[in-house]
């Protein structure tokens, strides 16, 4: 098939081609059939022969059983070899392998023959085969020898293979030489047919090359009624229908020109529609023009027509009246039309009402194309076929589609200068009232601009001190964060002041004081004296441990108060220059955080776990990042407190999945937030605590975007925890 493509056979070529190779295909089936049922057949006849002639030999081999008497089965066998030249060999085995081999040349005994000639089944067979002890190519048949109900031997023929060899050699040339005949008269039909189809075949392409040539004249002869026929009626009505559409195409041409000339489309539209019916062969063409009736129904004007049995132009005093479209059950017209669609066919396809409407006009086919002007349905131009019911091809829609649309082209441009020649009548007055809207416009204008400068006053004082109001809730959310610690700090130094057991070295001192003058005597006789050194020693590291404490109190406390310090400058120089920016690891800003929240944490059995990468310091502005984790860090505490779970858990993590950004993480596996809270959790004054107010989150995403990052929130639900991820530039300036 790849040399058939690349050589472009003709159509004849491929058809006799394809004819040959069935024919090829259908003898070499019916030899591949023929010839193993020949040779079956051959070998049946081998194994018939076979069997009668161990048949023959059976009854003398029983006789020879039951007297022992070798030498009449040796003469049987040799007088059945004398009388058949085909028998190579008659052999009679015993069942312990004792043989009498008879051939044409003579016979003689073996005592121990081949186990060949013993098989395991006792049933006949015959075969094509080389035999041992012989060493000849024979059909050799076996037959097993059973005399009164004793398995007593085998008879063993040997047939030659000269006749067989022969026939099926004959058979194999007859069938050759039958083959080679039927492909080469095949073949010679298949050329002939293949012919007789093409010679149509190429005298319609001729036809075609022709028509595609522009000779629209030319037609086929139909003489056949198979498929070339229909193919050739076909080609006519192609060109016919070709023929139709350069006719009407050229009227259409000529409508072009004369509307283009014309003052007026009305003063052309008759010598239009003549040109334009005798195009397409029809009886009748007409114009139509929309309008509505006083009941504001649409109906249909006739304003033009032209009619193939007068070809006069009727006068305007015959024109029919306006008639509504539903009146006359054309309804299926104005839905179609009024969307820019074609109606086209013989009447008798169409509704009954439309029938009722056309028959009684005698009209088989028509075609109705609508005019629009500006998109608006104007009205239809028809064409009636009163001969044949035609079907209208596509090329004649177009052609007469186009016409519709240069006649709107037509009447819009008529319409416009209509237009253009009035408003140059009434300009001046028109331009002079104008002229007083515009003024009028202006003054308005002026007056809106001058109280929308005052509204944008305004509201830029209203936003100043919104803003100014919204750092101030800020601050002070933040100072009260640090503020709760500060109570909670205050209160652990209190509670340990009053526990502490500095009271008790008073006594002891009011005690010595007491005896001041026998203190030895005190100290060694006295009992009281004699306890007081051991609970010296006991108390020493009691009272150290209690300064530590008190110690490490102080210093928080010191450092909280540094950090609303902080807070308030920072406030304090909020309008003015931006935050300081100082190099710091990220880890030490979540320390610090934690270490301000630790004792709130610790107080209600919070656990706190770590998950740190180790990053190199960033640059940021310290205390405004310390502000926005300490919230979110109490925020946690907030909704562990509310949780069911348990342990209540608070996981801080730093980590860094783009390169120059740096991600701080705030764990909870407390009370979560539902979706639809998701969306508002970062709105100013938004709130889920029965306290809260709604300003931390916000005034932190706020701080976030101003430093060059972003707070986003995650949460699966309700009672799922929430995670806060505070995402930061390594260094100023740097924007995801």
């Amino acid at each position: 098939m790849v040399k058939i493509s690349r050589l472009h056979m003709g159509l004849a070529p491929r058809i006799a081609l394809l004819s040959w190779l069935l024919t090829l295909f259908t003898l070499i089936i019916f030899a591949l059939l023929i010839i193993p049922q020949q040779k079956k057949a051959f070998l049946q006849n081998l194994e018939s022969k076979a069997n009668s002639v161990a048949v023959s030999l059976h009854d003398v081999a029983a006789g020879a059983a039951i007297n022992d008497d070798l030498a009449s089965v040796v003469s049987a066998s040799q007088t059945l070899l004398a009388g058949d030249p085909d028998l190579d060999f008659l052999i009679i085995t015993k069942n312990d392998g004792f043989s009498l081999i008879n051939r044409q040349s003579g016979w003689s005994a073996e005592p121990h023959i081949d186990s060949y000639w013993l098989p395991q089944k006792r049933e006949s067979s015959g075969q094509i085969a080389t035999v041992p002890n012989l060493n000849l190519r024979v059909f050799h048949y076996a037959q097993p020898f059973d005399y009164s109900g004793i398995k007593w031997g085998w008879i063993h023929v040997g047939l030659s293979l000269k006749n067989y060899d022969q026939s099926v050699a004959l058979l194999y040339r007859n069938t050759i030489g039958l083959a080679l005949g039927c492909i080469i008269l095949s073949l010679l039909i298949s050329i002939f047919y293949a012919r007789q189809v093409e010679r149509p075949i190429l005298r319609l392409r001729q036809l075609v090359q022709q028509i595609a040539g522009g000779d629209l004249d030319v037609r086929a002869d139909i003489k056949r009624q198979d498929e070339l026929g229909s193919l050739a009626h076909s080609v006519n009505t192609m060109a016919e229908a070709l023929l139709r559409r350069d006719l009407i195409l050229e009227s259409v041409r000529y409508a072009a020109q004369q509307f283009l000339q014309a003052a007026r489309w009305e003063d052309v539209i008759f010598p239009v529609l003549k040109k334009i019916g005798r195009a397409a062969s029809v009886e009748r063409a007409y114009l139509y023009q929309n309008r509505h009736d006083e009941n504001g129904q649409l109906c249909m004007v006739r304003r033009c027509e032209w009619k193939a049995e007068t070809e006069q132009q009727n006068p305007p005093e015959m024109n029919l009246p306006a008639i509504a479209y539903r009146k006359v059950g054309l309804q299926r017209w104005e839905t179609l039309l009024a969307h820019n669609e074609i109606i086209a066919g013989p009447v008798a396809q169409m509704s009954t009402l439309e029938q009722a409407a056309l028959e009684p006009q005698q009209i088989r086919s028509l075609i109705v194309i609508p005019i629009f002007v500006e998109g608006i349905w104007w009205g239809f131009i028809g064409l009636d076929d009163c001969a044949q019911e035609r079907i209208w091809t596509d090329a004649e829609k177009d052609s007469l589609r186009a016409g519709a649309d240069i006649l709107g082209a037509t009447i819009l441009r008529q319409s416009a200068q209509d237009a253009l020649l009035e408003a140059k009548s009434t300009l001046e007055q028109r331009v002079l009232k104008r002229t007083r809207e515009l003024q009028t416009q202006v003054s308005a204008k002026e007056k809106a601009l001058d109280e929308l400068a005052e509204a944008q006053n305004s509201l830029l004082e209203l936003s100043r001190s919104a803003g100014m109001a919204e750092v101030a809730t800020g601050v002070l959310h933040n100072v009260g964060n640090v503020l709760n610690s500060v109570n909670v700090s205050c209160t652990l130094l209190t509670d340990q002041l009053l526990a502490s057991r500095i009271t008790n070295v008073a006594k002891i001192a009011e005690l010595l004081a007491a005896h001041r003058s026998n203190l030895p005597e005190f100290l060694t006789e006295d009992a009281r004296g004699q306890q007081l050194p051991d609970y010296l020693i006991q108390l020493a590291p009691v009272l150290l441990e209690e300064r530590d404490q008190l110690l490490h109190e102080a210093r928080s406390l010191r450092e909280r108060v540094d950090h609303i310090k902080e807070i308030v400058a920072m406030q304090q120089s909020y309008g003015r220059v931006s935050g300081l920016h100082e190099t710091i690891a990220p880890t030490e800003l979540l320390e610090d955080a934690l270490k301000l929240n630790s004792g709130a944490l610790t107080r209600h059995g919070i656990q706190v776990d770590k998950e740190y990468q180790d990053l190199p310091p960033i640059v940021t502005d310290k205390h405004r990042v310390l502000q926005i984790l300490l919230n979110l860090i109490q925020n946690a505490k907030y909704a562990c407190r509310q949780g069911t779970a348990n342990p209540k858990i608070i996981t801080l993590c730093l980590f860094a999945e783009q390169r120059d950004r740096v991600y701080l993480q705030v764990k909870d596996n407390g009370v979560g937030i539902p979706p639809e809270n998701l969306a508002r959790i970062f709105q100013h004054g938004f709130t889920t605590r029965r306290n809260g107010h709604g300003f931390g989150l916000h005034s932190g995403a706020l701080a976030a975007r101003e430093l060059g990052g972003r707070l986003t929130v995650q949460s699966d639900g309700p009672e799922r925890g929430a995670v806060f991820t505070l995402e930061l530039p390594s260094h100023p300036g740097e924007h995801p």
